[in-house]
């Protein structure tokens, strides 16, 4: 009986072994990507309204996050914070994400690990930014950095004119996530800036906020009812993964197609 026990431990031990060497390992830490600032043409002339006018903005250095935020990194930030009420609820809503808690520890839905984070409030955001040392990208740091900053090569979208490339977006996300970093990036070196999940920004946001913009690391409206959101999502066609493409939504909004990346100054 005693030898059965310890083979019987044995092959516990062996499957463990082998269904953690089918695990991919998840990263909990953020990655930066430094972007060297200066001066770019925002918005689309041949865009709707509220992408005009063209007009030139000047940014300062910055770093930006090469990735969204995923369930794991987000699991960390819970386990300490725990899920708050906010703003219109909670900062995410756990029934419709892929995080669930189990006891008194939040962990991600296993394979849901590096996808990113969504049902998350604006606040919910911005309080992990926090936490992480971190910000939210201004609506301005966001467009340069899609279009490819200093490197850019005019594309339509964030890192090409062909959007399967570069993006996770209605006709090819089979209606999901995708972890993180799978397609091509810009030419920053940034992931998913077009595509996969919508991505809040810092702003307030204001329709005709592009007339009366500085030229100097604008920082949106002062005030407003909704914030604004970039990038487009699995559940969008192409025209919303354009880089130029606004959108925008109440704060304490929350779905499946919306999430975040971080930002941080260097000033």
């Amino acid at each position: 009986m005693k030898y059965l026990s310890i083979i019987l431990l044995t092959s516990l031990f062996s499957l463990i072994n082998s269904c953690d060497n089918n695990v991919e390992f998840i990263n909990v830490n953020q990655e930066y990507v430094t972007i060297t600032g200066g001066s770019f043409y925002m918005g689309d002339e041949k865009g709707e309204d509220k992408e005009k006018p063209l007009h030139s903005v000047t940014l300062n250095d910055f770093k930006i996050g090469k990735y969204e935020v995923t369930n794991a990194q987000y699991c960390e930030f819970l386990n300490e914070k725990g899920n708050r009420e906010g703003v219109g609820g909670t900062w995410m809503f756990l029934e419709y994400s892929k995080i669930e808690l189990k006891g008194a520890r939040f962990i991600s839905m296993l394979g849901y690990e590096n996808h990113p984070v969504v049902v998350i409030s604006w606040e919910g955001a911005a309080a992990f930014a926090e936490w992480s040392g971190a910000r939210l990208p201004t609506e301005a740091e966001w467009e340069y950095v899609s279009r490819g900053g200093s490197l850019t090569n005019e594309y339509t979208y964030s890192g090409s004119n062909q959007i399967d490339e570069i993006a996770w977006y209605e006709r090819n996300s089979g209606s999901k996530t995708h972890h993180v970093g799978t397609k091509k990036s810009n030419e920053l070196g940034v992931h998913d800036m077009s595509g996969n999940v919508w991505e809040w920004c810092n702003d307030w946001y204001d329709e005709a906020y592009y007339q009366t913009s500085p030229q100097q690391n604008p920082q949106g409206a002062d005030t407003g009812s909704a914030r604004v959101l970039r990038g487009g999502s699995w559940r969008f066609d192409d025209d919303y993964c354009r880089s130029s493409k606004r959108y925008n939504i109440a704060p304490a909004a929350r779905n499946t197609g919306i999430g975040f990346r971080l930002a941080q100054s260097l000033e």
